[in-house]
């Protein structure tokens, strides 16, 4: 199928808790009662699918525990932010999911980990959503290396099933900008203005960025 018919049947999927896992329950991406919004083409085309999904309930720590689920609150602040806003949510209700995209008409490429490492430096995660073609033995053996939660197409209805889980959530991100590194480094090299006005303005440089990102992720469709 395509990319277009792919995209439709695993967000029906993740809607109606056909993403299954080896033990034959559904993946736990979406809990009853919770809210998803989704992005098309998000951040100028760089991810196939942004899925957001709101817990309006007591949020659940994920992924590592605690320790990553609050490291994350802290380095994505202001990322988190702007969607909470235009949502009038907490920011600890919020959770952002990536979405690679792999049809039968796609080929497994060196460009897929580049897309996973951009979706990890953005969002802490990458998911990457494989067609039937793609489920076998020789790709998933080279797919399970990569830093990223694989999902592949049963073939049936809109059944998908989870092959592989990374873990981890990176709470470092390409959005977040060393400020001080950097005004030390100014200073080392001759630009003597205020050290907190360079701070105060590389930390309006990083919320801009945030605010792009995040605009870009909530935009009506």
């Amino acid at each position: 199928m395509n990319e277009t018919k792919l995209k439709d049947l695993f967000v029906s999927s993740l809607e109606s808790g056909r993403i299954l896992i080896n033990n034959g329950d559904s993946m736990s991406l979406v809990n009853p009662g919770d809210e998803i919004r989704i992005k098309n083409e998000a951040y100028f085309g760089q991810f196939d699918l942004v899925i957001a999904v709101l817990s309006r309930t007591e949020k659940q720590s994920e992924f590592g525990g605690a320790n990553d689920f609050y490291n994350n609150l802290l380095m994505r602040t202001g990322q988190l932010m702007e969607f909470a806003k235009s949502e009038k949510c907490t920011i600890d209700s919020i959770s952002f999911y990536p979405v690679e995209l792999k049809s039968n008409s796609d080929t497994l490429d060196a460009r897929l980990p580049n897309q996973i490492i951009n979706a990890i430096l953005t969002f802490g995660r990458s998911i990457v959503v494989l067609d039937e073609k793609h489920v076998n033995k020789r790709s998933l053996r080279f797919l399970r290396l990569l830093p990223a939660t694989i999902v592949g197409y049963t073939g049936r209805e809109n059944y998908f099933r989870v092959l592989s889980v990374f873990v981890r959530f990176v709470n470092d991100g390409m959005l977040n900008l060393p400020k001080r590194s950097f005004v030390n480094i100014l200073h080392d090299n001759g630009i003597l203005e205020d050290a907190d006005r360079l701070y105060h303005r590389l930390s309006k440089l990083e919320r801009i960025n945030q605010k792009i990102v995040f605009i870009s992720c909530t935009t009506p469709e």
